[in-house]
């Protein structure tokens, strides 16, 4: 059974690594967080952690407060978490509220949960003033899957994930149960994770643990602001397994039946997502790993991670798979932080860029060249 050939990406021949200053400086870390993260469609959270149905709570999500707002009849909302007349937070981060109205701390103006205004006692009679104009600045929320997603650029096309986001619709990763949250401040620039994660030519020098190089490869494709890798045997068995894994492409007329095989240990049969630019993924038949990041300044990110697995599954099977994904993130982790020191040196790799591994560190320059001219 012939391997199916993966177009290599135009350009990457001649593709060099970014400089150190892109990783470490104040500066540029403020354009990206004005140009991608404040422009971009970027992941919010889990739907398991919104707010229930007539509440909200507050995050900070690209470095802007914001408000989410479930509603009685059911939809998640988003808004700046700045009242209307002075800017006073309407709550603080990770608060939770119920009620009818929400209650401005500061001077007790209130809101209704779809963000207009109700009531402003006190306020007197300024020229002009109508409640309808003081409503809470919404922004754009979408969900896809498990995950939410916000964008705070109102003229921003709505969520799309493309194909390849839609090549994993069969995996029942809402049924999936959770069995892992972590989140914690790392020091490395949020980009240092991404390019570590798109890219499996460390594997066998970082994660010796997994290497499969002997037996399997890594192919990736990418469309729009979607990349997917998976593990391809090298000698395909004749399996029907083997067949999806070795002849088609994520997405294509048949690659659903991947969800439904029995895996093969904590990292078997494996997809891996990075949607630009904050969310990597590891979809497997039996477990789902979400990750997303936000940027706190150029060399400290917030990761989050949450590890859901099968609810039929057993406790050795929950405990393999919970063991051995952190294993690998704290090898990521620990990498990725020596990483950071050479960008934080002001050293400048010059480096080329492997043109078969690390393709999905190209779609990922790519991306940052293209929003910010680099």
């Amino acid at each position: 059974m012939a391997l199916r050939e993966i177009p290599e990406p135009s350009g990457i021949r001649k593709a060099r690594t970014l400089p150190a200053s892109v990783y470490s400086s104040a500066e540029f870390h403020e354009r990206e967080r004005r140009e991608i993260f404040q422009r971009d469609w970027v992941c919010a959270g889990v739907a398991d952690e919104m707010p229930a149905p007539g509440s909200w709570t507050a995050r900070t999500v690209a470095g802007l407060p914001t408000l989410f707002v479930h509603d009685k009849a059911g939809e998640l909302r988003a808004f700046l978490n700045v009242c209307r007349h002075r800017a006073s937070p309407l709550c603080e981060d990770g608060d939770a509220h119920a009620g009818s109205l929400i209650r401005c701390p500061y001077h007790s103006w209130l809101y209704h949960l779809d963000g207009s205004l109700a009531r402003a006692s006190g306020v007197g009679e300024p020229e002009g003033f109508e409640l309808a104009d003081y409503s809470l600045k919404p922004v754009q929320i979408a969900q896809w899957r498990r995950l939410v997603f916000v964008c705070f650029d109102p003229d921003a096309a709505p969520l799309d994930v493309g194909p390849l986001g839609r090549a994993v619709d069969a995996y029942p990763l809402e049924s999936m149960e959770l069995v892992l949250s972590e989140t914690n401040a790392r020091r490395f620039n949020w980009k240092v994770l991404l390019e570590n994660y798109s890219e499996n030519y460390h594997t066998p020098f970082v994660h010796p643990e997994l290497d499969t190089s002997s037996s399997e490869d890594y192919p990736m494709v990418s469309d729009g602001i979607t990349l997917y890798a998976w593990d391809r045997p090298l000698r395909p068995s004749g399996s029907r397994v083997d067949e999806i894994r070795a002849t088609l492409l994520p997405g294509e007329p048949g690659w659903e039946e991947l969800a439904t095989v029995a895996m093969d240990g904590p990292y078997g049969i494996g997809g891996y997502l990075t949607v630009w630019p904050n969310v990597m993924m590891n979809i497997f038949p039996g477990a789902f790993l979400a990750m997303w990041m936000q940027p706190l300044d150029a060399t400290t990110t917030r990761v989050e991670r949450r590890l859901f697995v099968r609810p039929d599954a057993d406790d050795d099977t929950r405990k393999s798979i919970i063991d051995a994904h952190g294993l690998v993130h704290a090898q990521d982790v620990d990498i990725c932080e020596r990483v950071q020191r050479s960008h934080n040196a002001g050293l400048d790799a010059d480096g080329v860029l492997a043109t078969v591994e690390e393709r999905g560190v190209f779609f990922i320059h790519e991306h940052v060249r293209n929003r910010l001219g680099v």
